[in-house]
């Protein structure tokens, strides 16, 4: 008999070769490398491509008009003309105070002021057709105050 092992048992063949004890780590590593690359490639393709997309978030969920009209600040209503101007009055024509106009809920009535069909509450007031149902010079037109004091919506003007 020699002193040679023998090296044909069972037992040589079944014995997992040798593992690096540091290769789960880096396993781990490589993982978190491909992560951290998916994520910073869809980064930047947001980063590149949102830029194309020229039109605000506001914009694209409804439609939006330029307000025609005018802007004053004025004193308010039944106060002497020596108090400071806080009611900020706004006049406004066109598409916008159109759409203003089939947006009050109630029906017109004819203003005894100004000779047409109005619809007024709370500070605000439209006017459409005239009475006599002739075409006005603007066929809708919007008026409104905002006292700046209280913040409140007010008539901007009287009879």
């Amino acid at each position: 008999m020699s002193n040679i092992p023998d090296n044909s048992s069972s037992a040589a063949a079944v014995t997992p070769p040798q593992m690096n004890r540091m290769e789960p780590v880096l396993n781990v590593g490589k993982q978190c490398a491909v992560y951290l690359g998916v994520v910073a490639a869809l980064a930047g393709g947001v980063a590149f491509f949102g830029p194309f997309d020229h039109m605000p978030a506001v914009a694209q969920e409804q439609t939006t008009l330029p307000l025609k009209g005018e802007f004053d600040m004025m004193v308010p209503l039944g106060e002497e003309d020596t108090v400071p101007k806080s009611v900020a009055f706004f006049y406004i024509t066109g598409a916008p105070a159109q759409k203003m106009w089939e947006a009050f809920p109630m029906e017109p009535i004819e203003d005894e002021c100004v000779g047409r069909l109005s619809k007024f509450g709370n500070g605000m007031i439209c006017y459409g057709a005239n009475g006599d149902g002739t075409t006005p010079d603007e066929p809708y037109e919007c008026t409104f105050g905002i006292d700046m004091k209280s913040q409140a919506l007010t008539l901007a003007q009287d009879c």
